[in-house]
This record gives structure tokens, C-alpha cells and sequence, in this order.
């Protein structure tokens, strides 16, 4: 019977158990690992491109094709301001998670 099932039906399964039988503050700190992680990461990820796209876009580039850097205009500067205001917001909400999910229990 058990040659009828995948390794993803048996993994699936195994998490669904795991699920019921701990339903309780361990299933959030769980959920909040699983969430939290890939947010920090996307979140780091996004700043370093973000990054990188400002110096090829505004340092880098300009100076290759004509010889001196472009000033920024004003939308720029508010896109950016922006963007890391969000960035960051992501960032602290991805913290906050991460932060409940590997906390330790006081002992008194």
C-alpha cells in the first residue's frame, strides 16, 4: 500500500499530521519561519538590486556613453525615497517575524 504513494504525497502528509496534532503556538512560530524568512530574503534581495540598477543607471552608464554623470531630477530622488521607505517597512515586518519564530521561552 504504501508503494501507491509519492515522496510527495508521504512529505505532504507528514506535514499535515505534524499540523494537526501541534496546532498550537508552534504552528504559528512555524509560520512565522516560513513567511519570514523568504521576506528577508526578497527584502535584501531588493535593496541590493535596487542598488545596483542606481549605480549602472546613474554612475556607471553616463560616464561610458558621455563622459559625465546625469544629475538627478527630482522624480528620482522621490522613487528611490519611496521604494526604501517600503524596503524597509518589509524588512522590520520580516524581522518582527523572524524575531517570534526563534524567540526563547523565559525561564523564571
Amino acid at each position: 500500500m504504501i508503494a501507491n504513494f509519492s515522496w510527495k504525497d508521504l512529505a505532504a502528509r507528514a506535514l499535515l499530521d505534524f499540523a494537526v496534532e501541534h496546532s498550537g503556538p508552534m504552528s504559528k512560530r512555524v509560520t512565522a519561519a516560513l513567511l519570514g524568512v523568504p521576506l528577508s530574503l526578497a527584502t535584501l534581495w531588493g535593496a541590493y538590486s535596487l542598488s545596483f540598477n542606481f549605480y549602472v543607471e546613474y554612475l556607471w552608464m553616463p560616464l561610458d556613453k558621455y563622459g559625465v554623470r546625469t544629475p538627478l531630477r527630482w522624480q528620482d530622488i522621490v522613487f528611490m525615497a519611496a521604494v526604501w521607505s517600503v524596503l524597509l517597512a518589509l524588512f522590520y515586518v520580516s524581522y518582527r517575524l523572524l524575531k517570534f519564530a526563534f524567540h526563547r521561552e523565559r525561564s523564571y
